[in-house]
């Protein structure tokens, strides 16, 4: 609270502005940031980063302090889903905040072929001859599954908003609704092994 009052002090006197990272933005939680993206009214809170595979299981996720912009987590985020799962993939498709020229050089030089990225932002850096061709327009089209996913996170497994207070506390909150959301994952497609399994023809 001290903290806040001299801040306020200092803003409203001396015109002097903290960086974002720095600023106390809740008496009951001293680790959450400012959030504003797109056209979106701007949030107190944490912003997850979220990666799943080609089958939708969740494959890296991270939350970090000051909620940093989504283009520097591209990279960090695509090597957790590496080495967590000991696979390149060969295509990954994102939204235009994570447009990066560096990331996408980056993400090549390690095997990565299609790397899209939606939107006006990802359009700008991607070779015209790419953005047309059958493998980009495909990645784009998979953005609908990503997009689906998110939104069962957000509001089946309620990761719009955290219970716990606290970057370590949030962090296992974040990671118990990971591996909930897995385990449904898991259980869905061995469902549909099976049905798929007893509708096929004997031979």
């Amino acid at each position: 609270a001290l903290r806040v009052i001299q801040y306020a002090e200092a803003r409203v006197f001396n015109g002097i502005v903290l960086p974002a990272a720095e600023k106390v933005l809740s008496l009951a939680d001293d680790c959450v940031a400012y959030i504003a993206k797109g056209g979106r009214e701007p949030v107190i809170g944490y912003k997850p980063q979220v990666a799943r595979s080609s089958q939708g299981f969740i494959t890296a996720v991270e939350i970090m302090t000051g909620n940093p912009n989504d283009a520097a987590r591209l990279v960090p985020m695509v090597e957790q889903h590496i080495q967590r799962t000991g696979i390149v993939p060969k295509t990954l498709t994102v939204d235009d905040g994570y447009s990066s020229r560096k990331a996408v050089l980056t993400l090549k030089g390690q095997g990565v072929v299609t790397v899209s990225i939606s939107g006006a932002k990802g359009k700008r850096i991607t070779a015209a001859a790419d953005w047309e061709s059958e493998a980009y327009r495909r990645a784009r089209a998979d953005r609908s599954a990503v997009e689906s996913q998110i939104f069962t996170l957000r509001h089946k497994f309620h990761l719009y908003r955290f219970s716990r207070r606290g970057l370590d506390a949030v962090r296992a909150e974040l990671m118990e609704k990971v591996i909930a959301y897995n385990l449904l994952r898991a259980s869905v497609i061995r469902r549909r092994l099976r049905e798929a399994a007893a509708a096929a023809p004997a031979a």
